[in-house]
């Protein structure tokens, strides 16, 4: 019987800069990234490993995982990534942090590396291929599904609706599902070659992909959580299973 290797599954950092100020946790800057990311790649059969910002080390740091996370943050793209200037006072942004995920996440797509990008990892995956963001979701649709869900992130909080024919569609017996909702930023021009999987209610694309890739996949909501179920575990099984090297 063939022992098969766990893929390694890089996750990218939010990284705080407190300036000396005091902080809960440190005057002094660190890193962060929430537990329950590295616990459900664990559960999915990967091993995680957590990126700090190497800019000259990208190309080895690739050559070591087999698999690509961008999670969420409590951060923005800047908008000169995608030819904007900032029209909102509610878009925060880490230049670095963007930075230093557009330069690993374009390598891995020219190598092929699985990917999965949530929420702000979702958002990034669409302006590297040359599409837009809408800057803050109520100034341009004002009636829209509250995006920003006041209740806990553990419980989901909107529907949404999968297109059929997706990597997605494959991994849900129905089309509808509900999910958590932490954003106020979404995809507004699509970039080259993406296709959309899902959508909410008030037109807001809630999940993305690219065909032709053993898989890229990108999600507004956080299926870290695993609070949409079966989708969210079902999701990760997938993305894990495709990291595997044979």
């Amino acid at each position: 019987m063939t022992n098969i290797k766990k893929p390694i599954i890089g996750i990218t950092l939010d990284y705080i800069e407190t300036s000396g100020k005091k902080h809960s946790y440190s005057t002094f800057p660190w890193y962060a990234l929430r537990k329950n990311y590295v616990d459900t790649v664990l559960f999915a059969g990967g091993i995680p490993i957590t990126i700090p910002y190497q800019f000259d080390t990208v190309a080895e740091i690739l050559n070591i995982i087999d698999g690509l996370i961008i999670p969420g943050g409590d951060m923005d793209i800047y908008p000169g990534l995608y030819g904007q200037e900032i029209q909102s006072e509610k878009v925060m942004i880490n230049k670095l942090r963007t930075d230093f995920d557009a330069a690993l996440l374009k390598m891995a797509l020219e190598k092929d590396i699985p990917f999965l990008g949530i929420c702000y990892g979702m958002q990034l995956l669409n302006v590297l291929l040359g599409g837009t963001l809408i800057q803050h979701i109520p100034d341009k649709l004002p009636g829209s599904i509250n995006h920003e869900q006041p209740n806990p992130k553990h419980i989901p909080s909107h529907e949404i609706n999968i297109v059929k024919g997706t990597i997605l569609s494959r991994l849900l017996a129905t089309d509808r599902i509900q999910v958590n909702s932490s954003h106020h930023q979404a995809i507004d021009r699509l970039g080259k070659d993406i296709i959309v999987s899902a959508i909410a209610p008030d037109g807001i694309i809630e999940a993305i992909e690219l065909e032709r890739r053993k898989f890229v996949v990108g999600v507004e909501w956080h299926p870290e959580y695993l609070c949409s179920n079966p989708l969210d575990q079902n999701l990760f099984n997938e993305f894990i299973k495709c990291c595997i090297r044979s």
